[in-house]
């Protein structure tokens, strides 16, 4: 007796590539989230794929692999639109690999490979049989954790890995208990945890490579939507992972204002880490991309104008709701604090942040004498 499988498809349109995957609408019809799609797609992580592909080309790169490939979207799309000679697409759901192989004849596409397998088998394969790549992108659903030691190793030396975290509650302090168990970083839920959940993440990274005598650099990073991504290029040896280490650190947070402490010889009291504390973007490394679109190039700009601003920021409706004062133009706010000779720029994590080397009195004062005018 034979069984068959009905599957409701969609056709997609997404940068350049056309592609089949799971009818979302229809899904939707059954009470059912995309995250229960037989081929899993994602939307609303279009600016996620664009920022990949704009790293990919502007560097030139030439070989890729997305190990949890799905559609097949990503790895699409860096052979049609990154350039990419070789692409490895792969994902654990047979019946993914197959509409894979659909969407690259689809497309009329060659040189991309595609397999069902395990993602962190695969990636172990990938380093044992030297078939390492210039990029590798890490994109599960939630975590990270579990597969970044088998994926460090499947990057070339100088390559780029780039990795989302969509488990915000814990990166973000909400679950203290599992950011340590899965990031080895104590913390809780501070005002500017969007940008704790970055520097916790690249934290993580950066200390798992060294294990393996890795140095995971940290070229961008920035958060969106429900996720944060960050891209880290890779090199071998000791000494450079030392280096990064070196710039690792904590946060001590106290009423409302907090303190950077560099250096994690010693845990002090009440402090939260350890995390990076370093630059989340390297203004050199973006002055070398091209961004693939108008929405990348806004992102660009926004990751720009704040790369080479302190830790953190602080939060203009927190700062209000202290001293029971209208919140007065972001603007106006970092327009006057440069002006007194501070480095000062919006958060592109939050509407209301600024990054600023003014300390929380002159910020106090600054806005009593705004909103007084």
């Amino acid at each position: 007796m034979s069984s068959r499988l009905t599957l409701a498809l969609r056709l997609y349109r997404e940068g350049k590539v056309s592609f089949y995957s799971t009818d979302l609408e229809e899904l939707a019809k059954m009470g059912l989230p995309y995250t229960k799609a037989p081929i899993f797609y994602n939307p609303r992580m279009k600016l996620n794929r664009d920022v990949t592909i704009s790293i990919f080309s502007s560097l030139s790169l030439k070989s890729a692999a997305d190990l949890m490939a799905a559609s097949g979207v990503r790895a699409l799309r860096l052979k049609a639109e990154g350039g990419a000679e070789e692409v490895f697409a792969c994902d654990s759901n047979c019946l993914s690999a197959q509409i894979i192989k659909m969407n690259v004849k689809l497309n009329k596409l060659s040189g991309i490979r595609v397999k069902c397998s395990d993602a962190r088998l695969e990636a172990e394969r990938m380093a044992w049989e030297n078939e390492r790549v210039d990029y590798l992108d890490l994109d599960p659903f939630g975590s990270p954790a579990p597969f970044l030691d088998s994926f460090l190793r499947a990057v070339k030396r100088g390559g780029i890995i780039g990795i989302t975290a969509t488990d915000e509650p814990p990166l973000f302090g909400i679950y203290p208990d599992k950011l340590l168990r899965y990031y080895g970083v104590w913390g809780k839920k501070l005002p500017f945890c969007k940008e704790f959940g970055i520097r916790s993440l690249i934290s993580f990274t950066i200390r798992t490579a060294a294990r393996l005598d890795l140095a995971a650099e940290p070229l961008l990073s920035y958060g969106e939507g429900h996720y944060v991504r960050a891209y880290f290029r890779i090199e071998r040896g000791a000494e450079r992972s030392k280096h990064l280490l070196k710039e690792l650190g904590w946060v001590l947070y106290k009423e409302g204002d907090f303190e950077i402490i560099r250096g994690i010889d010693e845990m002090p009291r009440g402090a939260m880490g350890p995390i990076w504390v370093g630059k989340i973007v390297e203004p050199e490394f973006l002055g070398k991309l091209s961004p693939l679109n108008e929405e990348v190039g806004k992102l660009f700009e926004k990751l720009k104008e704040e790369a080479d601003g302190p830790p953190f920021y602080q939060r203009l409706d927190i700062i209000c709701s202290k001293l029971n004062m209208r919140i007065p133009k972001p603007k106006i706010v970092i327009e006057s604090l440069r002006e007194m000779g501070h480095f000062a720029a919006r958060s592109h994590l939050d509407p209301l942040g600024i990054k600023t080397t003014a300390k929380r009195e002159e910020i106090e004062d600054l806005i009593r004498k705004l909103t007084s005018s």
